[in-house]
């Protein structure tokens, strides 16, 4: 290599020490919480992600007797049979007579599938994990289903645990027992 060169190569190098932009400061990575919000009974939730098979529209339903009051009945999905329960109905512990909901929540677990209705769904939401609330109050018919909530504006939007939901006794259990059943003929 010859002298001009190297002169010429340290040349270009000052020119660019000199002008060269200095690279950004890398941001703090957040780890970041993300999940669906949507409502059930009135009631604004958030589902984690990857928790929802799918939200499809409410389909046609078979009844089927001997079964809770919330179970609405079993449809056609995908090839197979997928029970359709009420979610104002099970959270609320009373018969929804309102208009009928137009959404589901499809939730796909070994062993275990089911739609639940839903009364909106809003969209997806992200927020920092270390804003999660564990103090505030939650709708008491939801408290023991869920694991805290994030605030978005003015609301705390409760995170529906669903494998709280899928172990939960009443939840698991949707035949009608003799005592559901005495109490719904004292009820009538």
């Amino acid at each position: 290599m010859s002298a001009t060169t190297l002169q010429a190569l340290h040349s270009l190098e000052r020119v660019y020490a000199r002008e060269a932009i200095e690279p950004p400061e890398p941001e703090e990575r957040r780890m970041l919480w993300a999940g669906t919000s949507l409502s059930i009974a009135g009631v604004r939730l958030l589902v984690g992600e990857g928790e929802i098979d799918a939200i499809i529209e409410t389909p046609k339903v078979t009844a089927i007797p001997g079964t809770k009051f919330w179970v609405m009945g079993v449809a056609a999905y995908k090839g197979s049979l997928l029970p359709v329960f009420s979610g104002d109905a099970f959270f609320r512990k009373t018969p929804y007579a309102g208009r009928p909901r137009e959404y589901c929540m499809v939730i796909r677990r070994p062993g275990f599938n089911f739609g639940m209705t839903l009364s909106a769904v809003e969209s997806d939401l992200k927020f920092p994990i270390e804003q999660r609330d564990m103090d505030s109050g939650i709708d008491e018919n939801f408290a023991e289903l869920t694991l805290g909530g994030y605030h978005s504006g003015d609301r705390l939007l409760a995170v529906l645990d669903i494998d709280k939901l899928v172990i939960d006794s009443d939840f698991s259990d949707a035949s009608v027992s003799e005592s559901d059943s005495t109490r719904n003929m004292t009820d009538e």
